[in-house]
């Protein structure tokens, strides 16, 4: 049965992002086997129809590398992993497999009604908060980076019932105050380019 947040969240960025994998539907999810990430999104940094400038084989080359990170909604860090250094990158696009975690660098806000919002991927020694720090929705976290199992540098999201990143309840994420492909919607997915309304 799938379920929707009952908080309601922010694109983790106030720039604008395209949404490469994820969504509210079978067709559309992340990853729809990987029971804990269904309704994960990856924000990926797109210009022109590209993910980044000369060079992609180099992680700073990505137009989203080393970007903010924005606390999607308000309640309490519980955990992060930090000192994972960014994985190859390639021009092509293929995941990168040399990894110490598929997550690479993350953090987890533990929000209202037991809600744990992940965010994955972060750039080694970027964090701006720590294990027991309140934050605020909007608030800067930390910076993109390319760490873990990635086809570049972007931002990977999910949002569970618990804090075990593969088997925890998740949960279709209801945002609020965005705007998707130009229009104020609740629910995106795969194709949609998303930003926040206050940016």
């Amino acid at each position: 049965m799938k379920k929707k947040t009952k908080n309601k969240y922010i694109i983790p960025s106030n720039e604008r992002w395209y949404i490469t994998y994820g969504g509210y539907t079978k067709k559309d999810s992340h990853s729809y086997d990987i029971y804990g990430q269904r309704w994960a999104y990856d924000f990926d940094y797109n210009v022109n129809d590209t993910y980044y400038h000369d060079d992609g084989n180099i992680n700073e080359n990505y137009y989203g590398y080393g970007k903010p990170i924005l606390a999607p909604i308000d309640g309490f860090i519980v955990d992060i992993v930090d000192g994972i250094k960014d994985s190859r990158a390639y021009a092509d696009m293929r995941v990168s497999q040399d990894l110490e975690d598929v997550r690479g660098n993350y953090l987890i806000i533990k929000a209202a009604y037991g809600e744990y919002c992940t965010i994955c991927h972060i750039k080694k020694d970027s964090f701006k908060v720590k294990i027991g720090d309140i934050v605020k929705q909007g608030q800067e976290i930390a910076s993109v980076g390319n760490s873990g199992r990635t086809k570049g540098a972007h931002i990977h999201m999910q949002v569970n019932k618990g804090m075990d990143f593969f088997n925890s309840e998740p949960l279709i994420i209801v945002f609020k105050n965005i705007l998707v492909n130009n229009k104020t919607k609740s629910l995106i997915k795969v194709g949609d380019f998303v930003e926040n309304k206050s940016r």
